[in-house]
Formats: C-alpha cells, structure tokens, sequence
C-alpha cells in the first residue's frame, strides 16, 4: 500500500490475527482501506516507526477489543497517540468484557460494536459507522459535529472542538505562543532520544504535542515523564531532561 493512500488502521493483539484479517477483508470488500501491521509492514523495516507513521496517516482507528488487547502495553500507546492526533476510534469487542485501567480511560467516552452474536452485521454497522464519521461535514450550523441516529450497540463518537465563527470586527487573536523547544533543534532531538528510550519512536508525537501546549521548560519536562510507567525510570528522564534544559532543581 502506498504511504499516501488512505486508510483505516487496524488496531489488535497478534493473538486476534486470524480475525483482524478476516475484518480487514470485510471493510475492504466495502471500499475502506486498511493498514494492518501484519500485512503492510515490508521486511527489514523498525516496527515501531511504521506503525507511528501508520496511525499518523490513517483516517481512523478500528479497535479490536479482547482480552488479550485490553491487556497488551502497546495497544494502549497506539490508542493514546490516536487521541493526541484526535483520530475516531471505532472500537470492536470480540467478547463480552469490560475495559479497565488506562484503556477504561481510553474507551470512556465510546461505545462499542459487538462482533457477537452475528458478525457479519455487527461488521456492517461498523461500516456505515465508519463512513457516516468520516463523511459527515466537520460541524453543524450549531458548532457541534453531527451524527447520524445509530443503534443502540453503535458507536459514539468524540464531537470535534467547536468551529468559531468570524468576527465582525475582526479582533485581531493573541500570537501563538512559540514552542518550548523548536521541532528539529538540538534540544528537541535530545529530549524526544530520552523519552524514546523509554517509550520508543511515539516520543517524537509527544514531544512535538507537549513543546506547544508546556509553559515553561519544567513543565515540558513534566508533562513527557507522564508518558513513562516506571517510578524509577520516570525520574531518571526527568533528571536527564532537566539537565539538558538547564533547569534548576
């Protein structure tokens, strides 16, 4: 598949593999192209990146929730980087369990589509989920994205933040506040190789995310260390990252 090409990422556990394949092949015999990691990643290439470039070029995400997914680490940093991209997520439970820990925080504010009892409808409810979301204009006259009626057992989806409307005087807007760190620079470089350490080729989007929204350099530092699980290796980022920004403990 061409990178530009468009996409659905297919998010799951390799012990679903059997099954993500078969719901690849039903989204694409409707029109909807999939990027699955077992199929479109060419040999020899690093995993990680390509499943990082994979979901930053995807148009939405199709979740297979099981059991062995809701406990996999790495399905949930695939998750967490979809929210930073503000990707939908269109989660399918492959049994009857309930999301718990940081996925329940993930899955919070979505429902799901069950895949049983009859798949092959609960693949096409998928679909015309799919293609309702991504069709569907970005908002409505009332600044709230618009949704189709669903049933009971479809998906809710995030509404995008508001458009605002114009200004009749035209009020000139606040300059944007630079980065903490320019994207690209030495300093960025260094603290997005620290926090890959830990985390892996992610760090870049986090990185990237957190350097716009931080305040001051700490609270940049502050705001990546929260990306990484273990206490002690939390502060040996913080203590590497403050170091490189020259900041005073």
């Amino acid at each position: 598949m061409s990178e530009d090409t468009f996409h659905i990422f297919i998010c799951f556990s390799s012990k679903d593999k059997a099954l993500a394949r078969d719901v690849v092949e039903f989204l694409e015999k409707e029109g909807l192209n999939c990027w699955i990691s077992s199929r479109d990643i060419p040999p020899g290439q690093n995993y990680q990146e390509s499943i990082v470039r994979a979901i930053e070029r995807a148009k939405g995400i199709v979740f297979l929730f099981s059991k062995p997914s809701g406990e996999s680490g790495e399905i949930k940093k695939e998750l967490s980087l979809a929210g930073s991209l503000n990707l939908p997520v269109f989660p399918l439970r492959l049994s009857p369990i309930t999301p718990s820990g940081a996925l329940r925080y993930e899955l919070a504010t979505r429902q799901w589509i069950d895949i049983f009892p009859d798949r092959e409808q609960a693949l096409r409810t998928m679909v015309a989920t799919i293609q309702n979301v991504l069709d569907a204009p970005a908002t409505s006259a009332g600044g709230e994205a618009k949704a189709s009626p669903m049933a009971d057992n479809s998906l809710s989806i995030v509404a995008s933040a508001p458009a605002r409307a114009p200004s009749l005087n035209k009020r000139r807007r606040p300059a944007a506040r630079a980065p903490i760190v320019a994207t690209g620079s030495q300093e960025f470089e260094a603290i997005r190789a620290l926090l890959a350490y830990h985390i892996g080729p992610i760090a870049k989007v986090y990185v990237q995310k957190a350097a716009t929204e931080a305040r001051t350099p700490n609270d940049l530092c502050e705001r990546l260390a929260f990306h990484v699980s273990a206490p002690s290796n939390r502060a040996a980022f913080l203590q590497a990252a403050r170091a490189r920004l020259a900041i005073k403990s």
